[in-house]
């Protein structure tokens, strides 16, 4: 049976790393005796990946649906695919997928497999090769009768180490690195998440029950990233320090091994108790801590949930500093009813606590408390707009607007910024200062494109109906 793998054409690929998510499925159908395919277009054009995709007729194509704007790419994908090859199964799966199936199975979608779908693909794969009905399995959506049946939920994944253990064999890395100019990988090593932020999916799609991988595991998965030369790993996951012993533990197996990688996490403020984990991080090469703090308002912080006070996140920052960690804060703008002066109090405090930092619209992601309130829910065209400081529901939108742009200038210009994206001497410390800079100019080319794009078609609408009104009078003349 030939399957293929899909990461689709995506306008916001920032990072320059594979997906794990896809790599663990194909490694999963590779185990079953598939024949398996993964071909990444997040920054292909759209007509450059269905020609690859194209190419070859398959059993099954699984286009993740991750990110809400790569829905435009997903929905196209599929329709194309039916055009050409009628019989092939199109399935997604992935944050967007599970918690919009609609996007997907009103175009052209077979089945969704919702949730984690390590478990439930295994299983999709085994029981379409013994040529059996899948619309039992656990884990999926369909439609039947043009409605969305959701089956029961599978069950989480228990033990993270069953997960396969990818020595990237199966996968050429180096047009990643070429990229990047960094040889440099992300890892998950958790999954799930205990709080419940208003303007978050996590907990939608990974549930409240957090789940970690042994320090063992995590070891096993340095020793790949240290035989594979890696310069940098990232552990992206939301919070790296909800069980802290496993942390350390760990960072402990790193030192003896003399990994020395750098590496950089995310943590929750509050998560790390004991004083002496930070100096095991350091000890291990982690070099870098993300923390999203959201907002230097208290009023925001009970709006969002968030599970910290502005004085917690000082205290935080103060012991990274001490250790000269790079701190890298998230700021989230744009509330509903946001002032001016508690958009600048965010501004400020990132500025004062932090050595780079990210600040992000409040959009109306699927999976937030926002979602069920925003007009452009269920228009796929809409979609395109997300990720790029297009969408925003706050008051004083051009004045709030401005001060964002101001702020990217101020940020980017810092002497102290560009020294370092340019000369510091660890090649992980110039990434990690150098990815803002290329984040904004793509965010900035994606803007000016999309702006020139709707001067273009707003030109051309009234274009025709000036031709065909003089058309019209033409011919009563």
């Amino acid at each position: 049976m030939r399957v293929l793998l899909v990461l689709p054409s995506v306008d916001t690929s920032w990072e320059c790393v594979p997906s794990t998510g896809l790599m663990n499925l194909y490694l999963i159908g590779k185990e079953l005796g598939c024949d398996m395919e993964l071909i990444d277009l997040s920054e292909a054009s759209y007509q450059e990946g269905l020609e690859r995709i194209l190419s070859k007729r398959y059993d099954i194509v699984g286009i993740s649906c991750n990110f809400i704007n790569a829905a435009p790419s997903c929905v196209r994908y599929a329709k194309d695919i039916k055009e050409r090859y009628p019989n092939t199964l199109v399935i997604s799966g992935g944050n967007h997928a599970t918690l919009v199936p609609e996007d997907l199975l009103f175009y052209n979608y077979d089945y969704v497999i919702y949730g984690e779908g390590e478990a439930t693909f295994k299983e999709f794969l085994q029981t379409f090769l013994r040529g059996e009905s899948v619309k039992e399995l656990k884990g999926i959506f369909y439609l039947k009768e043009g409605k969305i049946i959701k089956n029961h939920p599978h069950e989480p994944i228990e033990d993270l180490d069953t997960l396969p253990l990818n020595d990237y064999s199966e996968f050429n890395l180096e047009p990643y690195f070429k990229r990047s100019g960094l040889r440099y990988a992300t890892m998950e090593t958790s999954r799930g998440c205990v709080y419940n932020c208003a303007f978050c999916s996590t907990v939608s799609m990974w549930g409240h029950k957090y789940r970690h991988k042994s320090p063992r595991r995590i070891l096993e998965e340095f020793r790949v990233a240290k035989k594979l030369k890696l310069d940098f790993v990232h552990i992206y996951d939301d919070d790296v320090a909800f069980n802290e012993q496993n942390l350390r533990e760990f960072c402990n197996l790193l030192i003896n091994e003399e990994i020395c990688i750098p590496w950089a996490i995310g943590i929750g403020t509050n998560s790390i108790k004991d004083e002496s984990t930070f100096d095991l991080l350091i000890k291990s090469n982690c070099i870098q801590v993300n923390v999203n703090i959201e907002s230097a308002n208290a009023r925001l912080l009970k709006a969002y949930r968030k599970p910290h006070t502005i004085e917690d996140n000082r205290r935080l920052c103060q012991k990274l500093r001490r250790r000269k960690v790079i701190i890298e804060n998230h700021g989230l703008i744009g509330f509903p009813d946001e002032t001016i002066r508690e958009t600048l109090n965010t501004y400020f405090y990132l500025i004062k606590t932090s050595h780079t930092w990210i600040v992000t619209f409040l959009e109306p992601r699927p999976g937030s408390d926002y979602w069920k309130n925003w007009d452009g829910r269920g228009n796929v065209s809409k979609y395109e707009l997300f990720g790029k400081a297009n969408v925003f529901w706050g008051k004083h939108k051009f004045i709030i607007f401005l001060i964002y742009r101001i702020f990217v200038l101020l940020y980017l210009l810092n002497p102290t910024r560009i020294l370092k994206s340019l000369f510091a001497r660890n090649k992980a410390v110039r990434y990690s200062y150098r990815r803002r800079y290329y984040v904004t100019h793509k965010i900035l080319i994606l803007n000016i494109t999309g702006f020139l794009k709707r001067i273009y078609n707003f030109c051309t609408k009234h274009v025709f109906k000036i031709k065909n009104k003089f058309s019209i009078l033409c011919s009563e003349s």
